[in-house]
C-alpha cells in the first residue's frame, strides 16, 4: 500500500494549478507568460492577486489532500515526509509538461501545514521577522523554508522526518537559482 501512495503522491504533483486556471479564467497560457514558470508567483503577475491565489491555494490543496490519504493510512510522520517530497517532485519535475514544472513552495506550505503544523507556524513567524529586515518576498520565504528542518527536529523530535524535510529544502532551492 505504501508503494502505491508514494506513486499516487508523485502523480497528484503533475496537478499543476497554474496552466488549469489560465486556461480557465483567463484564455492564456502561464508557459508563455511573465516567466513562463506554472507557479503562484508568476501566475500573480501574469494574471493579479486573484490568479494568484487561485494557484497558491490549488497547489497547497493537492499537497494537503496526498497528506491526509496518507494520514488516514496510518503512516507516521516519515512516510507522509516521503510522501511531501515525491508530491513536490511530481510537482516541479511534472512527465507531462517535459519536466517544466513550478519551484514547489505552495505544495511545501500546502503538505508541511498538514503533517507538522507547528513547524509551518515557525516558518511565517520567521518570514514575518525577515521580510522587513530583507525587504525580499523570496529571501524572507527562503530564510524561513531553510529553517523548516531544524523547526521540525526540536518541535517534532523526528531526525528522519528533518533529514526529509532538508532535502525537500535543498530541491526548492536549487530550482529558485535555475
Amino acid at each position: 500500500m505504501e508503494i502505491f501512495i508514494y506513486f499516487l503522491a508523485y502523480i497528484f504533483g503533475h496537478i499543476l494549478t497554474a496552466p488549469i486556471v489560465g486556461r480557465v479564467f483567463y484564455g492564456k497560457n502561464i508557459f508563455a507568460e511573465g516567466s513562463g514558470n506554472p507557479g503562484a508567483r508568476n501566475a500573480g503577475r501574469s494574471f493579479g492577486k486573484k490568479g494568484f491565489l487561485l494557484v497558491l491555494i490549488g497547489d497547497m490543496l493537492k499537497a494537503i489532500l496526498i497528506c491526509w490519504i496518507a494520514d488516514y493510512l496510518k503512516m507516521d510522520l516519515i512516510q507522509q515526509s516521503i510522501v511531501l517530497l515525491l508530491v513536490i517532485l511530481g510537482h516541479m519535475y511534472p512527465i507531462l509538461y517535459r519536466f517544466k514544472g513550478g519551484k514547489g513552495v505552495a505544495s511545501f506550505l500546502g503538505g508541511m501545514l498538514y503533517i507538522v503544523p507547528l513547524t509551518t507556524l515557525s516558518l511565517v513567524v520567521t518570514f514575518l521577522i525577515c521580510y522587513p529586515i530583507t525587504k525580499s518576498f523570496t529571501k524572507a520565504g527562503l530564510i524561513g523554508i531553510s529553517l523548516t528542518p531544524i523547526f521540525t527536529f526540536f518541535i517534532y523530535h523526528n531526525f528522519y522526518a528533518s533529514i526529509i524535510i532538508f532535502f525537500i529544502i535543498i530541491l526548492i532551492v536549487l530550482k529558485h537559482k535555475e
